[in-house]
């Protein structure tokens, strides 16, 4: 049976409420204490043998249109702050009635799931994107116990913020974004084409976001889906939907070299899709469309 992971609660990071502790210093496992968030963030392959490996990669010539790419693209970082990290991403721009961010957004300010356009999560590091107020918000942790001004950085209001479990982290707020992450001056950087984003150092992930149909709900990472698919050809792989409870979705793999791709190896790569409507190789590149893994039972006593 399919990993939950590739699940279409799978894609939305959004859904972890869980991750507000995990964006700070403390650099634990992005989960609750009740059960795994139902992302993980990163794998084992270490900085330089994904350096390595992309060597090997023929080179692809292909620039990101900055204009016309969705705004999340821009604070994608190449370095991960996470020893073996595979640069894992998700991104939704819509969220389930029944996702709960009050966990996760600051608490110390009356922001809501209603003020925010997208929600991107990268290594322990979350983007919240929209239109927000940061003076009266900087205003509003000045007026609160469990917050504080520290800074600001690019106009940026640096705040740290005391969550309920006692653990603190650091939030970076602008008229832009809410970045929740001790990353976020390389953030704000890349964002605003100062610093080096993922697309910068590997074109690979220029091609594999044109490849998509849908650009609610995205999510992509080097290597193949853990626990999901044992292929080691595959170089890196994505997955987008209109939203995170599609009844479609449409995956795409990319591998080292296209003699790795065969149309065998395509059929075991659609044992991501329950129901496969559609798939099809270019070069090295497979896609392939069509309905959402069907989803693990839960054992008596676990919670949707």
């Amino acid at each position: 049976m399919v990993d939950s992971r590739l699940s279409r609660r799978g894609v939305i990071v959004a859904a972890a409420a869980g991750l507000a502790g995990c964006t700070g210093s403390g650099g634990d496992d992005p989960e609750t204490d009740d059960e795994p968030a139902e992302t993980e963030t990163d794998g084992d392959v270490d900085d330089s043998s994904q350096e390595d490996r992309r060597d090997e990669v023929p080179d692809r010539d292909v620039e990101p249109d900055w204009d016309a790419a969705a705004p999340f693209r821009k604070w994608l970082l190449f370095e991960s702050p996470i020893d073996g990290g595979n640069r894992r991403f998700d991104y939704t721009a819509t969220f389930p009635d029944d996702v709960d961010l009050s966990t996760v957004l600051p608490a110390f300010t009356d922001v809501t799931i209603d003020d925010v356009d997208g929600h991107l999560v990268q290594g322990f590091t979350q983007v919240f994107l929209g239109s927000f107020d940061p003076d009266a918000i900087a205003d509003d942790a000045e007026g609160d116990d469990d917050a504080e001004v520290v800074g600001e950085y690019e106009g940026y209001a640096v705040i740290s913020e005391v969550m309920p479990d006692g653990q603190a982290r650091t939030l970076a707020v602008g008229a832009d974004a809410i970045v929740i992450g001790d990353d976020y001056e390389a953030r704000i950087d890349a964002a605003h084409g100062d610093g080096e984003r993922l697309e910068d150092v590997d074109p690979e992930f220029t091609h594999l976001f044109q490849q998509f149909p849908y650009e609610g709900t995205i999510t992509g990472e080097y290597d193949a889906p853990q626990g999901v698919l044992e292929i080691d050809e595959i170089y890196l792989w994505g997955v987008s939907s209109e939203s995170p409870m599609a009844d479609e979705m449409a995956w795409v793999f990319v591998m080292e070299h296209a003699d790795d791709l065969t149309e065998e190896l395509l059929t075991d790569l659609e044992e991501v899709s329950s129901e496969v409507h559609e798939s099809s190789i270019e070069g090295r590149t497979a896609k392939i469309v069509g309905a959402p893994p069907e989803m693990p039972e839960a054992e008596p006593g676990e919670s949707d």
